[in-house]
């Protein structure tokens, strides 16, 4: 299991429009899960952060193969992942990847309580 943190900047005044973007992928939650079922993700986090003035989405990901993850993703026709990207692109600003310090989890030790 690999895991991804990424921080990216928003876009000055927009904020809403962000709010607003992940609202509706809550709305259509069905949607969003079959995504990360393609992609093989287990967890997918958004958090805003808020610096001073500026604003950045703090995005967190684990999953099986988080390469192949993005392949699909990318790959993708499914019209929840369009509008994902095309948000990511509408909202956003620069990426970067955060220093993994300690990734930690119990999904194996979960599994074998069934």
């Amino acid at each position: 299991m690999k895991t991804i943190c990424i921080k990216t900047k928003i876009k000055k005044d927009l904020i809403e429009e962000v709010r607003a973007w992940f609202q509706t992928l809550k709305e259509r939650m069905d949607e969003p899960l079959q995504s990360l079922e393609n992609e093989g993700v287990i967890v997918e986090s958004a958090f805003l952060d808020k610096q001073g003035d500026e604003l950045y989405l703090i995005y967190y990901m684990k999953a099986e193969d988080i390469s192949r993850a993005y392949e699909v993703f990318t790959k993708s026709d499914l019209a929840i992942d369009h509008y994902h990207k095309s948000c990511w692109k509408k909202y956003c600003e620069g990426r970067e990847v955060l220093e993994e310090l300690l990734d930690i989890d119990r999904f194996e030790s979960l599994r074998s309580y069934k």
